[in-house]
């Protein structure tokens, strides 16, 4: 899935009600001013307002007439254009950025001359105002302009499917043709909350502007899914770091096309290329009309989609407007409400997004315990668009989003200059409001327990987690050879071209001294070229480290004394260089990687047993702890090469990808004590059986040649304490089977919510429950080499009456949002089933 917005919020005084509220709000959804002087800008402000109901109109263009200069309006209606004195004396094409008609200049410059200002919106007359070239205030009252009727007739086809099929062939057409384009984008997030859940007043009653993030950014597309956008210029809250700010929702949140992603749910769109199939649509307008409105209602309750108006130019045959909110099978979040409203315009030809607001509210109500409020609103706007450039590509090897040095500083006269909509009076104090609360702790309506004892803790931990520092597993672990580990890890980048991890940490029970340095060198500005060396003296672990991660088996082993690690000592090098491709993804704490990527390394290691020493646990004192299991101890000289596409070890960043090991140890070539090959392979695809259904099929398999030690056996992957990670086995015991050789597969599929809106329950953190079938069959083995060298007595899945094992279950998803629960049934080696239960993250 593509996201639209990446960002992340990081405050000094958050709560974890707000922290819960904000995070989950912000993935559902699909995110000191200074003043420069009047001789440098004349500035046209007002209100846009109805004139039946003298409320004020928003998303309504207000321009310059004869000038691309203009802005939308507020949901208030109020406006502001900023216009550079002296731009209309510009006359050179390449001057006239900005440049506006003004009329008397001919006769006296300055206060005497006089511009056109326009105002219009969807479904109103427009109006024209002409004011001196002078600060001015202008309020435009709009009559509603009412459709005509559409008159009853019988007819085997509603006019409005008709319409909708034309508007549906132009936007085919400009999908095949139009294939890359380039951009200016604003975009402004709003986190709107209670007082309470804000920990402070903004003394306009229950309402309290909580984060602000605003940004300009320069975009790039090209066709069919390939968006760059790169930040010009941002500003925030004092909550809000910098660097955290990576907010442009750009034309990838684009309703014209066939879908949009909003949290992970692809939403088909009424002007998907089968829409006529998905959709009800019906002309509500006079069929004569040039301007028409059809309702679009999804035709069924078997896919996600958008129900709402779209406004029509049936002469053009496209669209200009869409008001739409998402159907029941869309499950967001809390069951938010929102809604959707996008307007376009027509560039060289092509129908583009103009104007985008989304707005989100919801009421958190978390087992009857917290109930914190959270309004989300986004504002877009897109302009300068350039539907024939040229660009290289390799903008889209970069991340999705990345801010200029430029961005860094605060640029007054550029704001002043780009405004395009601007902050309501509540958004403009929130700014200072906040700033003064963060310098003022005292300040504060509230000081809650958990802000003056927890909130330190907790911010303490999230500076650990954030560069330099690698994360709390590099300070904090404990594990049945290490016991208390205590140590440090810093990730740090001297320059542009070369990043440096040093890890150094003492383990209490083994008393042994670990430490790693890895430096990494980037041959080329995009860093897809890389070379990298590390050296190390540490405790390494046979199994896959990134399925159960450090962290969880430190509080398995420090409460259960339930580790599920296999370790010994390595004590050596490696030397490595990879290339990597594809557009940068998020990994975490701060590292990003390529989805497709080939490395070649060579590794000398010295290794040797790590015996168990801790057997301490908080809640299982007399447990008998399960053996680390033991290596043969010597030199291992090896090369190898790893291949991923579209996959990441440490992270799922993708449902259709796959991975590739392979290492050779050969004696006569590196003077090693051990002679094998290996190879492994992994992947995984994801594909739709109905609209609202998804299979999921994951499968790996690992071959050794040679007489492969126990360092290098596999096993396969098993829930442990009740957890569960991916698609490993959760009816069996940790490390149940061995071999040197294996094969796996699983399949879940994924029935959504069955019957949609029907299990979200409220308050109980409302969201629909999604249910899931799920199986596994594993196989291993020991080759007779293997045996001869070895002598293992490691069990294998031939100790089993089927020579496999396997198993089957049903799985509760998205409880509570992030979690996922499963009763499985253990069929293999069982006269009746063995069922466990299981908890793990939620599937998305």
């Amino acid at each position: 899935m593509h996201r639209a917005f990446a960002f992340a919020i990081t405050t000094k005084r958050l709560s974890i009600v707000t922290t819960t509220a904000c995070l989950v709000c912000a993935l559902a959804l699909l995110s000191s001013f200074s003043d420069v002087s009047a001789q440098q800008f004349v500035v046209i402000k007002g209100t846009v307002i109805d004139s039946a109901t003298g409320k004020g109109l928003q998303m309504a263009t207000v321009r310059i007439v004869g000038s691309p200069k203009g802005a939308f309006t507020t949901k208030d209606g109020a406006f502001l254009i900023r216009l550079p004195r002296g731009a209309n004396e510009a006359r050179d094409a390449n001057e006239t950025r900005g440049a506006y008609e003004t009329r008397g200049a001919n006769e006296t410059r300055g206060a005497n001359e006089t511009i056109r200002v326009s105002a219009s919106v969807i479904g109103y007359r427009p109006d024209t105002a002409t004011v001196f070239l002078r600060d001015t205030t202008i309020t435009f009252v709009l009559a509603e302009q009412p459709f005509n009727a559409r008159g009853v007739e019988v007819v085997a086809e509603d006019p409005g499917v008709r319409i909708m099929r034309e508007v549906i062939a132009r936007k085919i057409r400009q999908t095949e043709s139009l294939t890359r384009y380039t951009y200016s984008l604003y975009t402004k997030f709003v986190a709107i909350t209670d007082t309470a859940t804000a920990s402070r007043s903004s003394g306009r009653g229950d309402t309290t502007v909580f984060a602000i993030l605003e940004s300009y950014s320069k975009g790039y597309v090209a066709r069919p899914d390939r968006y760059f956008n790169e930040i010009i210029q941002r500003r925030q809250t004092a909550n809000i770091p910098a660097a955290a700010n990576f907010v442009a929702f750009g034309t990838n949140l684009n309703v014209y096309d066939d879908e949009i992603d909003i949290v992970g749910e692809k939403i088909v769109t009424p002007f998907h290329r089968n829409a006529i199939d998905y959709y009800d649509f019906v002309l509500t307008s006079s069929e004569d009309d040039s301007l028409v409105t059809i309702t679009a209602k999804q035709n069924g309750i078997g896919r996600k989609a958008l129900e709402g108006t779209l406004y029509i130019d049936q002469r053009g045959k496209r669209p200009l407007e869409a008001r739409l909110t998402p159907n029941k099978s869309v499950n967001l979040p809390f069951d938010a409400a929102l809604t959707y409203r996008q307007t376009f315009t027509e560039v060289d030809g092509a129908v583009m997004p103009e104007a985008l607001s989304i707005a989100s509210t919801l009421d958190a109500d978390i087992l009857f315990i917290f109930s914190p409020r959270l309004d989300i609103s986004i504002e877009t706007f897109c302009d300068e668009y350039d539907v024939h450039a040229q660009f290289d590509d390799e903008v889209f090897d970069r991340r999705r989003v990345e801010a200029t040095e430029a961005s860094q500083i605060y640029d007054s006269t550029f704001w002043n200059a780009n405004i395009k909509v601007p902050l309501r009076p509540e958004e403009a104090s929130g700014y200072e409001e906040i700033r003064i609360a963060l310098e003022n702790p005292d300040s504060l309506i509230t000081t809650t327990f958990i802000d003056r004892y927890i909130g330190p803790v907790t911010r303490t931990l999230a500076r650990l987690a954030r560069r330099p520092f690698t994360g709390l597993e590099d300070i904090f672990r404990y594990n049945r050879v290490h016991g208390p580990y205590l140590g440090l890890g810093i990730r740090t980048r001297p320059d542009t071209s070369f990043e440096l991890y040093t890890a150094l940490g003492y383990g209490f029970n083994d008393k042994r001294v670990s430490a790693t340095v890895q430096g990494l060198y980037f041959f080329d500005e995009l860093q897809k070229w890389t070379a990298d060396a590390s050296v190390y003296n540490r405790l390494s672990r046979r199994d896959d480290a990134n399925v159960v991660r450090t962290t969880a088996i430190t509080l398995s082993t420090l409460l259960f004394a339930n580790d599920y690690g296999d370790y010994f000592y390595a004590r050596g090098f490696e030397l490595g260089a990879s290339y990597g491709w594809g557009q940068l993804r998020f990994i975490r704490n701060e590292v990003y990687a390529r989805p497709s990527s080939i490395r070649i390394f060579m590794r000398n290691e010295d290794q040797t047993i790590a015996q168990q020493h801790a057997t301490w646990s908080l809640f299982a004192r007399d447990r008998i702890v399960r053996e680390n299991p033991p290596i043969i101890d010597g030199t291992m000289r090896s090369i190898g090469a790893e291949l991923f596409l579209s996959y990441s070890p440490s992270r799922l960043i993708s449902r259709n990808g796959m991975a590739l090991y392979a290492e050779v140890s050969e004696p006569s070539l590196l003077a090693s004590d051990f002679r094998f090959a290996q190879v492994q392979w992994k992947g995984s695809l994801r594909f739709p059986t109905l609209p609202l259904w998804l299979m999921d099929v994951s499968a790996s398999i690992g071959w050794s040649f040679g007489e492969a030690p126990p360092q290098r056996f596999f096993s396969l992957e098993s829930a442990f304490s009740g957890i569960a990670t991916g698609s490993a086995f959760r009816g069996m015991r940790i490390k149940e089977f061995y071999g040197d050789r294996y094969a796996t597969l699983a399949v879940l599929h994924n029935f959504g919510e069955v019957i949609p809106g029907l299990l979200r329950i409220p308050n109980v953190a409302s969201f629909g429950i999604e249910f899931l079938l799920f199986g596994g069959v594993g196989w291993t083995q020991f080759s007779p080499h293997t045996f001869t060298r070895t002598a293992t007595t490691l069990p294998t899945t031939d100790v089993t009456r089927e020579r496999v094992y396997y198993e089957a279950g049903i799985g509760f998803n998205r409880i509570l949002l992030f979690f996922r629960l499963d009763v499985n049934a253990r069929f293999s080696q069982r006269d009746t089933p063995a069922f466990a239960i299981t908890l793990t993250s939620a599937s998305f």
